[in-house]
């Protein structure tokens, strides 16, 4: 039976989907973790003794994935402790707690938010279930409960209407889906889930199927970013390859910053948003076509979608940011030689909408190629570069709230390594953005360290690289050092 892919941040112009912009590039820093032992419920990774891995991808993925295995024996149950669920039941979760401390921002002006010292203190609980039912059938239910209580304070001190009476805490329903076979080629998968299409590890170019959270960039993985969408997918085989037949009628769309928040700078709030008439309706349609060969594989992507991203429109009520539908083909590949891993991807994009130039429709081509290097001892090394190129650019797109560039390429190198037998993992990731990175970038150096079976430590620094374009320009003094502490049960 197939398995489901459960394996990136800021949105302050709230470009069209499809882009690979400042912000999604933003959204494709990891740090390696995760991985056959890990299972994502809740947006967030839950560590299971002995779960199988979750995923839709090819072997090839499964052989390079640069994941932190804690091969617990058959005998361990969850956190560590003897198992006493029936064997086709796993229930567990993730208690963690997260610190957060800005370094860079100067002492604020009257009446300005002080942002200095500590700027998050979010506690998570994530919670999942999941069932293997007789006749391969299997559910699975997650969700997570948070509270930042840092946040909320200078949510308030922001000043603006209904900012302090933000809900709090935040609670949300995760995947929540049943899947089985139809028959020995066929499978069927219902309910909310996340789908993952492409290669890439730090850009998205063909992922475009689930919204993603933005509301803290640089300081999440790509994997826990995405938001689950209510699809049916439906999922062919025949030799070495796979068909996906995918209807999504439920509309989700990016998070972004609030009120309150360091990466909004804005002193009024976002335009309110213009939602489809029924949340459930006019669905959206995907497809896509994966073969797996020896040494290397090749996938093919269509979608018709509502973008997952806003651009505003001036309306007799002010402005509104509004969602139109975009549609997407594109491919993606992997070839292994050695120990080197190479990939790539291309997409084209259509009726792209902008802010600034709002009645009519764009096209982009974007190209990615990278390569990953893991002929050093646990280690690996990564280096990806993509171009995005507007067709019939138009010169008021250069200006907020859209900073577009007719050509916008980036680079993003990533080094990851493992030591005292997997216990401790170190990274470094770097985006550039523009040539030279002239238009801004960020810098991520982490750590983290297994204390136990179901306890580990992360910690690390981001420092953002100012430059001549959004978010840059305006998150730059945003540097900041985190700490975090994770319980798995």
């Amino acid at each position: 039976m197939s398995r489901l892919v459960a394996v990136a941040l800021i949105s302050l112009a709230n470009p069209c989907l499809g882009q690979v912009s400042l912000e999604s590039a933003l959204e494709g820093f990891e740090n390696g973790r995760g991985g056959p032992e890990t299972v994502e419920f809740g947006n967030r990774p839950v560590e299971f003794a002995n779960s199988r891995a979750l995923s839709d991808a090819s072997e090839l993925d499964d052989i390079f994935s640069q994941f932190d295995e804690r091969h617990l024996s058959d005998e361990v149950g969850y956190g560590g402790k003897a198992a006493i669920m029936p064997e086709w039941l796993r229930l567990g979760g993730t208690l963690s707690q997260e610190f957060a401390v800005n370094i860079s921002h100067d002492a604020p002006e009257d009446g300005e938010i002080d942002r200095r010292g500590l700027s998050s203190a979010q506690t998570r609980l994530d919670l999942a279930a999941d069932a293997n039912l007789d006749g391969d059938m299997r559910v699975r239910i997650t969700g997570y409960i948070q509270f930042d209580p840092v946040f909320r304070r200078r949510a308030g001190q922001a000043g603006i209407s209904g900012a302090s009476s933000m809900p709090e805490p935040e609670i949300e329903l995760g995947e929540a889906f049943v899947q089985g076979p139809l028959s020995d080629t066929a499978d069927l998968t219902l309910g909310r889930q996340i789908v993952v299409w492409g290669r890439s590890d730090q850009f998205r170019v063909n992922d475009i199927l689930n919204p993603v959270d933005n509301r803290t960039p640089g300081m999440t993985d790509i994997k826990n970013l995405r938001v689950p969408v209510t699809m049916a997918r439906l999922e062919l085989y025949s030799g070495p390859w796979n068909a996906s037949f995918i209807l999504v009628p439920e509309h989700r769309f990016d998070k972004t910053p609030s009120p309150g928040s360091d990466f909004y700078r804005s002193p009024i709030p976002p335009p309110p948003r213009d939602y489809p008439r029924h949340r459930f309706g006019s669905p959206g349609v995907a497809l896509a076509l994966t073969g797996t060969f020896s040494g290397w594989d090749l996938s093919f992507y269509f979608a018709r979608i509502l973008s997952r991203r806003a651009h505003l429109e001036m309306t007799s009520e002010g402005p509104r940011r509004r969602h139109n539908r975009i549609s997407m083909l594109g491919a993606a590949g992997n070839f292994v030689t050695g120990s080197w891993l190479l990939k790539a991807e291309a997409a084209v994009f259509s009726n792209l909408r902008f802010s600034n130039v709002s009645d009519r429709d764009f096209n982009r081509f974007t190209l990615l190629a990278g390569a990953e290097y893991s002929g050093i001892s646990d280690t690996t090394i990564a280096l990806e570069a993509v171009n995005s190129r507007i067709s019939d650019f138009d010169g008021r797109l250069r200006e907020p709230p859209d900073a577009r560039r007719e050509n916008e390429p980036s680079i993003a190198f990533r080094v990851n390594r493992s030591l005292l037998n997997d216990s401790l993992d170190l990274s470094m990731a770097l985006l550039a953005v523009g040539p030279g990175g002239k238009n801004g970038g960020l810098l991520r150096l982490q750590a983290s360290r297994d204390i136990s079976d179901s306890i580990d430590m992360i910690g690390g620094a981001l420092f953002y690289l100012g430059g001549s374009q959004s978010p840059f320009s305006q998150i730059s003094d945003n540097d900041r050092i985190f700490l975090g502490l994770n319980y798995h049960f």
